[in-house]
């Protein structure tokens, strides 16, 4: 009897699972469609400034928004830096204080950016370094104290200054954003320490340095990113706080750019265009850190956040 051949098996291709694939397309269309929308929900309403700060005020409130003035003019800003220009806008003495208060909100900020690096750095190198009992605990009370809104601490804080003689000068803007900041700087130090080998501080040791010269020599240098981080994070605090500014400062010698901004609304009227020009203005030097720096932020943010 001759065997009986069973038939080959036909060999049938892996379907392809293209509901799995369609899925991931559509996961990535709808991401890149949410990053677009978040990106015109930033950048339109500052391109709205820009537009309105180039316009003539009866343009301006006319109700019809333009997307390109059709009447530019640069007499908002001009007004800035001349005094007889100034005369005819709506909160002309808000107009001539522009410059002063840039120049007090700069002060303002980088003492503060520089004092909360040096109470940060002690702290966050404690907290990174050395191991005690209750350490996270007490890292949670310092963020729990940025929980306190500050219209509720407002009040203290005045009555502070005023029995230390610190109203209406740096020094009471300087010391109340570095109680704001602080807490957060410690964080933002801390998890970058922990990113930095201990060996390094052994090696330097060894050699022959003190903790002061190990840390200035060579731990520092290496957390560059980090302190710019947090140095960039504690300048934006300062640079773009209004309420305690309004508190605790009554002349131009001490106002900072978020006052006498707001000092174009009037009794009487609002200069928008005059307004949307000082905000312009606001921006222009954090963004040019950011801009400058931004490499260095990313990183000191990036470590901390992969530690």
């Amino acid at each position: 009897m001759s065997a009986t051949v069973a038939p080959p098996r036909s060999v049938t291709a892996t379907p392809v699972r293209r509901p799995i694939l369609r899925r991931i397309r559509w996961r990535r269309i709808t991401l890149y469609a949410l990053a677009v929308f978040f990106a015109l929900y930033i950048i339109v309403p500052f391109y709205w400034i820009i537009v309105t700060s180039f316009m003539h005020e009866g343009d301006a409130v006319s109700g019809s928004f333009q997307w390109i003035p059709r009447d530019p003019t640069l007499d908002n800003y001009r007004a800035f830096v001349d005094p007889s220009g100034a005369q005819a806008l709506v909160g002309s003495r808000a107009a001539e204080a522009i410059m002063p208060a840039l120049f007090n909100s700069a002060v303002v900020a980088v003492s503060t950016a520089l004092l909360n690096l040096g109470l940060a750095i002690s702290a966050a190198y404690a907290f990174a370094r050395v191991k005690f009992r209750a350490s996270q605990v007490l890292l949670v009370v310092y963020l729990a104290t940025r929980m306190v809104p500050g219209v509720a601490i407002i009040i203290p804080f005045y009555l502070v200054m005023r029995e230390l003689d610190l109203l209406d000068t740096y020094g009471a803007l300087v010391l109340s954003y570095t109680t704001f900041s602080l807490p957060f700087t410690i964080w933002i130090l801390k998890d970058y320490f922990r990113t930095i080998p201990s060996d390094i501080e052994d090696a330097a040791k060894v050699d022959g340095c003190g903790w002061f010269r190990m840390m200035w020599s060579v731990f520092l240098p290496i957390a560059t990113p980090g302190l710019v981080a947090a140095a960039i994070f504690s300048f934006m605090t300062a640079w773009n706080e209004f309420l305690f500014a309004l508190f605790l400062t009554s002349t131009t010698y001490s106002q900072t750019i978020p006052v006498i901004a707001a000092n174009f609304a009037t009794d009487l009227n609002i200069s928008y265009t005059s307004m949307a020009a000082a905000g312009v203005v606001a921006v222009i030097p954090p963004l040019i850190l950011v801009l400058v720096f931004q490499r260095l932020i990313v990183n000191g943010l990036a470590s901390g956040a992969v530690r």
